[in-house]
């Protein structure tokens, strides 16, 4: 029997956004690339530079399913030097929601975006900026915490409370160890008392 416990997250807190919050904040986008942007970022679970990543030609949709081509930066270490260490580029289709294939197909449609043209081409901090505008003006009172990666931590709590099994998760995410991904999911009393009364 695995013994789960040493699996458990340190108690740190993470900033994290519900679905229902992270619905609030990209309904107060004034632009629609930054309502794309913050709905790419929920429904995938995917890192900001990865989102910044994704180009017109990126989505395909097959028989009805969307997927979108990402490319994930993964550091390959050595075990005696750091200063050696390598970044590997790895190309990945990930299948998404319709609901957000829709969205993009249509957004990549009227904004007539090229195959090889990016469709977030803003610098980061812009979109760091512009996610945090977006929950301030959503009344979030902790709309200060809240930035592109507090919805990669919402899409694998997310996932995981609707038992996920935690290797499809990691897969998911894009981790290599499950145990980085299970370090994203913190449970909370609720969860906790749920668990013991199942």
């Amino acid at each position: 029997m695995t013994n789960y416990l040493q699996l458990m997250p340190s108690s740190e807190h993470k900033s994290s956004v519900t679905y229902d919050q992270a619905r609030a904040i990209w309904l107060e986008a004034k632009q629609k690339h930054v309502e794309l942007l913050i709905k790419t970022l929920w429904f995938t679970g995917l890192r900001i530079t990865e989102v910044m990543g994704i180009t017109g030609g990126s989505l395909t949709v097959d028989a009805g399913e969307y997927s979108l081509t990402v490319t994930r930066e993964k550091q390959v270490r050595r075990k005696r030097r750091k200063k050696n260490d390598t970044a590997l580029t790895l190309t990945e289709k990930l299948p998404i929601p319709r609901e957000l294939g829709l969205d993009l197909r249509e957004f990549i449609t009227r904004a007539q975006v090229g195959v090889a043209e990016r469709l977030f081409p803003r610098h980061r901090a812009t979109y760091w900026r512009q996610v945090q505008q977006c929950a301030r003006s959503a009344g979030l009172p902790n709309w200060q915490d809240i930035h592109p990666h507090s919805f990669r931590h919402g899409f694998i709590y997310d996932k995981a409370s609707k038992n996920v099994h935690p290797f499809l998760l990691a897969r998911l995410a894009g981790h290599k160890n499950v145990r980085t991904t299970l370090g994203y999911y913190e449970p909370t009393d609720r969860d906790i008392r749920e668990a013991m009364e199942k």
